[in-house]
């Protein structure tokens, strides 16, 4: 038996001449009169049909039903013309300017042309809510066994959202653009493709250029949880809040008060939508507690233990200082820093929607008939304060000295442990713990710091650009609700824009092509006529016992755009 083999430009040419292809263009046709257009023709290994001026553009205004055994007229408008504009997540049924002739040893597949669907290669890892980076050659397999995709979009506010990735398939061959981004990462992707820029716009990669700043992904974990930066805020957000918003988006759950998000699988990293549920917030305390400490834990005798230890702690004058310094630190920044200033406008908005006027009037007078009283009492207070200070100042700066002497000897404070002890303990100040060593010592890898605080260390600018030689397979899917999807290289670029369905031409086949274009963007999406739409690949191999021919089948011969018949 005879393999099927895919037939390259030479033989496809020999057959075209022979009758298989009507109007034939014998080279790959990328310019006209009136400049760039979509490429037509005959490449190395295929041909990419053009698009006749005649258009079925489905419209849903008299509300009819897509029954694809008994299509209704009025679902569609016909429009004849160079240019159409499909709606957004909506369809238009084509044809092909080409007349095609399939030979009875010949089978035909066609694939979307890259210029609509806009493209990477085959090895470009994508970012989801899971933990894994797939790339999208592996979730096209995926895909097609079943598996459900969630990754990080740009909603139409601005804010970061978990969406679900669709539709992850091979879309033909193209030409690709590598660029390097600040962080080392390389992405590949057609000239075409549209990137996100940090100032919100959309710009293919052929326009980009070095000093570019792309709309960044940036990730962190606390406490074990993911984080995810929202451009907008210069906030960090719980990724598993995200995913929460999306079931609360989908109607899986009602938003209800005094309820927290629990992980299906005890897995903080895994937030897949469908691995978040509610609980009401007594029960989630009370499983994880059993989890942890087992089923005959006591959440009294623990609250009582944890607050004897704080008594403890509290009676020890030397700590009480240092946590007294603290605090008053912290306060101090937080109402005199600029970093702040959000979270003391909202702070003051809370105090002002819970005080009234007559409570706000009637605590200065308690406070004021307070000072009044106990004068001899705040003095003492005032002293005894400066005096801890002075005394915790000159201990703090000792230890700082010893820690300072021996840190040249501890050879196991790398960056990766201190990365390590920051993930596990959610603090610095819980990480300078694991690792028994004063928080100053953090001083050193500040760039560790940066993104845990939630501070980017880089702003994914585009370092470099050129063109890779020959064609390459290139990928794409598709996100239906937000229109671009998260790399794993760490910046947003635009999904797929047209999806081009098309059925199998077999051996002994001829007609028009008929096309659907599907538009998966929330915008309006343009094609036009007598330009390259989808490209076909030929497999030639020995002649079926019954071809198309053989069985008169319903479409042979089909002339302009034709419904499904039954």
């Amino acid at each position: 038996m005879r393999p099927m083999s895919i037939l390259p430009d030479w033989r496809i040419r020999e057959l075209a001449r022979a009758g298989m292809i009507e109007p034939f263009e014998d080279r790959l046709v990328r310019t006209a009169e009136n400049g760039h257009v979509i490429s037509y023709g005959l490449s190395s290994f295929g041909y990419d049909l053009r698009c006749a001026d005649e258009w079925k553009v489905f419209t849903n205004v008299y509300g009819a039903l897509v029954d694809p055994k008994n299509f209704d007229e009025r679902s569609f408008v016909d429009i004849q013309a160079n240019e159409i504009i499909i709606p957004p997540n909506s369809f238009v049924l084509a044809r092909s300017l080409e007349y095609m002739r399939i030979p009875e040893n010949v089978m035909v597949v066609a694939l979307g042309k890259s210029t609509y669907a806009r493209c990477f290669a085959g090895d470009t890892r994508v970012a989801l809510v899971d933990g894994r980076a797939p790339t999208l050659e592996e979730m096209a397999h995926g895909a097609a066994a079943g598996e459900l995709y969630f990754g990080y979009s740009i909603g139409p506010h601005g804010q970061v959202m978990v969406t679900e990735l669709t539709a992850p398939r091979l879309i033909g061959r193209d030409s690709l653009l590598e660029l390097t981004l600040d962080n080392g990462q390389q992405i590949r992707a057609t000239p075409d493709h549209l990137f996100l820029t940090r100032d919100g716009r959309m710009k293919p990669a052929g326009e980009l250029a070095p000093g570019t700043s792309l709309m960044p992904l940036y990730r962190s974990l606390r406490r074990g949880y993911e984080m995810t930066y929202q451009p907008l805020s210069n906030r960090m957000w719980p990724t598993h809040r995200l995913a929460d918003e999306w079931n609360l988006r989908h109607g899986l759950y009602a938003d209800q008060p005094d309820t927290h998000r629990h992980h299906r699988d005890f897995d903080r990293l895994n937030n897949n939508p469908w691995n978040l549920e509610r609980m009401p917030a007594g029960e989630h305390i009370r499983m994880h507690n059993t989890r942890t400490y087992g089923e005959e834990f006591d959440a009294q005798e623990h609250g009582a233990a944890v607050a004897a230890a704080y008594a403890r702690l509290r009676a020890d004058d030397e700590w009480y200082a240092r946590y007294r310094a603290a605090q008053q630190a912290k306060a101090e920044r937080f109402w005199t820093e600029e970093r702040y200033a959000p979270g003391r406008a909202a702070l003051r908005h809370k105090h002002r929607e819970r005080w009234t006027e007559a409570e706000r009037e009637a605590q200065r007078q308690r406070q004021a008939a307070f000072w009044q009283d106990n004068a001899e009492a705040r003095t003492a207070q005032g002293t005894l304060s400066r005096r801890a200070w002075q005394q915790d100042d000159g201990t703090r700066r000792q230890r700082q000295a010893e820690h300072a002497r021996t840190l040249n000897l501890r050879e196991d404070i790398t960056e990766e442990a201190v990365r390590r002890a920051l993930d596990t303990a959610g603090s610095i100040r819980g990480a300078a713990r694991l690792l028994d060593v004063d928080r100053n010592v953090f001083r050193r890898f500040s760039h560790v710091l940066a993104p845990f605080r939630g501070q980017p260390t880089v702003n994914h600018r585009i370092t470099g650009i050129r063109e890779l030689k020959g064609d390459h397979d290139v990928y794409c899917l598709t996100v239906p609700e937000a229109g671009n999807f998260a790399l794993e290289a760490g910046v947003f670029v635009s999904n797929c824009g047209i999806v081009a369905n098309v059925t199998p031409l077999e051996p002994g086949w001829e007609g028009h092509v008929t096309l659907e274009f599907s538009n998966t963007t929330p915008l309006p999406a343009k094609m036009y006529a007598n330009e390259g739409c989808v490209q076909l690949l030929f497999f030639e191999g020995e002649r079926p016992e019954v071809t198309y021919g053989d069985r008169g089948g319903k479409y042979q011969g089909q002339q302009g755009v034709t419904l499904p018949r039954l």
